[in-house]
């Protein structure tokens, strides 16, 4: 897995505020990679079919304009060139089906966030450290 400035992050956030807070967290808490970050499904959904560079990890939020996170998912997981990249659904959805139905379809983890924004923040800080740094992932076996 890329570490450091190769690592890779796509974040699909619709709240502005929400977005910045945590691509300034994440810069804080040491990560030194690059973060693309797209504001609705449906960019993102257009990057992820022919990324330029292929992601470390994609941190998705359920609850899009245009597409919806699930939608995303799909698309990713159909792809044979993403087919391993770690997906996590980061969203203040918390609805069962929608829970099921992400790990259905692949996410590799899904977490709701808090209602402060510091906590969620502290979350993502874990979620990326421990995607980027901690996991091995089958294609480095």
């Amino acid at each position: 897995m890329a570490i450091g400035k190769h690592t890779h992050i796509i974040l699909v956030e619709d709240n502005p505020d929400d977005e910045l807070l945590t691509i300034r967290e994440l810069k804080n808490s040491g990560f030194n990679g690059k973060i693309t970050s797209f504001s609705d499904g449906e960019e993102a959904y257009n990057y992820l079919s022919m990324p330029k560079k292929k992601p470390t990890l994609i941190i998705l939020d359920v609850k899009l304009p245009k597409l919806n996170g699930i939608d995303i998912l799909r698309q990713v997981r159909s792809q044979k060139e993403l087919l391993m990249t770690p997906v996590v659904m980061f969203s203040s959805c918390d609805e069962p089906c929608l829970v099921a139905e992400a790990y259905s379809l692949g996410a590799n983890s899904y977490v709701v966030k808090e209602n402060q924004f510091l906590e969620s923040a502290d979350q993502l800080t874990g979620l990326v450290n421990y995607w980027t740094k901690i996991h091995k992932p089958i294609s480095a076996v």
